[in-house]
């Protein structure tokens, strides 16, 4: 038996150090990145996956940028025309929780307000993992629902959904 069980050990170390290096694990790598600070200025664009066409005007596509300190996040968003014209905003100022686990972190701002088209709640949502510690892979989410609004209406409930990558500033 005891024979057995050492041709497996050996047999299954073989297999091992023949795997290829994608099999491997990287433990120098994954304790880098693990170790990542998420503190930062960081930069670029997320590319639309879903719109609801609102805004004809518009391209989808926005440039983001984040400045993360600790739990804080503050979102500006970058939006072009089809025109070639620019508009920054920053996104809920003071309304994002920033939540963290290893590589992973997740953001959420949950607002409501009145405007022209009366009561509106709106939510938006990044999910983000570090692809390396100067980039983030970001999937981006946003939903609005006016609710004084006819549901037939259209705007009247919509959401638009992206995702992209963003680098830290100065990398």
């Amino acid at each position: 038996m005891k024979k057995h069980v050492i041709s497996i050990a050996l047999a299954f170390g073989a297999m091992l150090s023949a795997a290829p290096a994608w099999a491997q694990p990287n433990t120098a790598q994954s304790t880098q990145l693990r170790a990542a600070d998420y503190d930062g200025t960081w930069n670029g664009t997320v590319k639309c996956l879903y719109d609801p066409g609102l805004w004809p005007e518009d391209e989808c596509d926005i440039g983001l940028a984040f400045d993360i300190k600790g739990k804080d996040l503050r979102v500006q968003q970058t939006v072009r025309s089809k025109k070639g014209d620019v508009t920054k905003s920053e996104i809920n100022p003071g309304r994002f929780s920033f939540t963290r686990l290893a590589t992973n972190a997740v953001a959420v701002s949950i607002e409501q307000g009145n405007d022209e088209d009366g009561t509106w709640v709106e939510t938006w949502n990044f999910v983000m993992t570090l692809k390396d510690p100067n980039h983030m892979i970001v999937h981006w989410t946003r939903v609005v629902n006016n609710l004084d609004m006819p549901a037939e209406k259209k705007g009247s409930r919509f959401s638009s959904v992206g995702m992209g990558t963003l680098g830290r500033s100065g990398q």
